[in-house]
């Protein structure tokens, strides 16, 4: 799908009128520096409206964060200060995982009073697809799905070290870039955001990639929301997609569940988890790999070859992501 499809299909989706305003496609905001292009969801808990705009003044496309909201209401536009503050201090922070942020308007510094917004997070734009659009269809494969959430783990943890939060709790905020990696498009944080808040949101994206389904409150209505069990625990995977290797299924749901033993509570640990998930399943498919070929492993699970066995973990990354750019070859541009 290329970006011209995806963002019809985006705003057949999310509508393009917000609440109290007239968002629309051709419309300026930023005091008349930004013409909106399309939009690309709305993060209701926040009155988050997600649009790729044109910046008149540098002519290049940008995305925008609108925080939509009557100025007039105390409690919303604190919390909308307390959002731009969020995301003032991460303009600083670089990585490929995260689009960076490159300016940060206000009230009366950039919005006037008269356009319905509190305020505005503006972004560098993200060339790829929506991640709806990539798990509408089916869910991705498992190995895929790990690697792909590598990236944004990794960005978690760096963001986590400078006392940053990211905020990307929120499904339509993230987009799949061209290479085939995830990468937080519309930063900007909820108010009261956490640490913990981003690393479940790891976890529910990599349910969301291995079920089609998200699995934390406030999603948007087109993605169906995670099954629970009568005790009120979240039904794993590889209950719904028994195709996914139980480690997988397991951290997903050790992430995102605050209860019980055996929570993964930091982006370091994710991390850690991810690498291990990963290379079982390499480990896995190489072996099937080889009985399609009729070469059997031995009794202690090794598997003769004539190639030598790739000890780079960086190397094997890129072999594994090359088989993500083949999926998001058809889907993005």
């Amino acid at each position: 799908m290329d970006e011209k499809r995806s963002e019809q299909s985006s705003a057949a989706r999310v509508g393009v009128r917000a609440r109290g305003g007239s968002l629309a496609p051709g419309s300026v905001v930023g005091d008349g520096r930004y013409r909106l292009l399309a939009q690309f969801g709305i993060d209701e808990r926040a009155g988050a409206h997600l649009w790729r705009a044109r910046d008149g003044q540098l002519r290049r496309d940008v995305a925008l964060t609108l925080l939509v909201g009557d100025p007039a209401d105390a409690e919303s536009a604190r919390m909308a200060r307390r959002t731009l503050e969020r995301a003032a201090h991460a303009a600083k922070f670089t990585h490929d995982g995260v689009a960076r942020v490159l300016d940060v308007l206000s009230l009366g510094s950039g919005v006037t009073s008269s356009e319905g917004l509190l305020g505005v997070v503006v972004t560098e734009w993200t060339k790829g697809t929506d991640l709806i659009d990539l798990v509408a269809e089916h869910p991705v494969a498992p190995l895929t799905a790990a690697r792909m959430v590598q990236k944004l783990a990794e960005a978690v943890e760096r963001a986590h070290h400078s006392g940053l939060v990211l905020g990307l709790d929120h499904p339509q905020r993230l987009r799949l870039t061209t290479d085939g990696t995830l990468r937080l498009a519309f930063p900007g944080p909820l108010p009261d955001a956490t640490l913990r808040d981003d690393v479940k949101a790891i976890g529910a994206v990599l349910y969301l990639l291995l079920t089609g389904r998200w699995a934390l409150p406030g999603g948007p209505a087109a993605i169906p929301a995670a099954p629970h069990a009568p005790n009120g625990r979240l039904v794993p995977p590889r209950s719904l997609q028994p195709a996914v290797p139980a480690e997988l299924s397991s951290l997903a749901v050790r992430t995102i569940e605050d209860g019980g033993h055996g929570g993964i509570r930091t982006s370091a640990a994710i991390l850690r988890a991810l690498e291990m998930a990963a290379e079982a399943e390499e480990h896995t498919q190489l072996i099937k790999a080889q009985a399609a070929a009729g070469i059997k492993p031995e009794d202690d699970g090794t598997v003769w070859t004539t190639k030598k066995p790739v000890k780079d973990k960086a190397k094997r990354r890129k072999l594994a992501l090359g088989v993500t750019v083949l999926v998001v070859a058809a889907v993005a541009i």
